[in-house]
């Protein structure tokens, strides 16, 4: 699996850097984001290289994702923790009764057993 893994890795970067290599006049394009609200403002941002907001959006993309998944891995490990305590105290329980004497008297005598006594 791991050796799959790799190589897939591989064919991301030969291809991205074929991408890039290929497509450099359009990414070095110079574009200027606008932000227009109305009645209040328009703001332009400096002209940044296409290539270079494609980039960012990525890393933005790809940090949000692992915060994601970070918070996520936190809530499964609380969890994780909180069933282990209760798989301990509930093992802590079952080990006690299982230690507790027996009786030589029943503690439920069913009605039948009652009337055969009672005769």
């Amino acid at each position: 699996m791991r050796f799959i893994k790799v190589l897939f890795l591989l064919a991301l970067f030969v291809f991205s850097i074929l991408f890039f290599s290929q497509n450099n006049d359009v990414l070095l394009q110079g574009l200027t984001l606008v932000l227009d609200i109305p009645y209040v403002a328009t703001l332009h941002s400096i002209p940044l290289p296409f290539g270079v907001l494609i980039l960012a959006a990525f890393v933005a993309g790809s940090l949000l994702t692992m915060i994601y998944f970070a918070i996520d891995k936190f809530r499964g490990a609380a969890k994780l923790k909180e069933c282990r305590t209760r798989m301990a105290s509930l093992e802590q329980e079952l080990n006690s009764l299982r230690n507790l004497p027996i009786s030589e008297e029943p503690s439920y005598v069913s009605p039948e057993t009652k009337e055969e006594d009672n005769a």
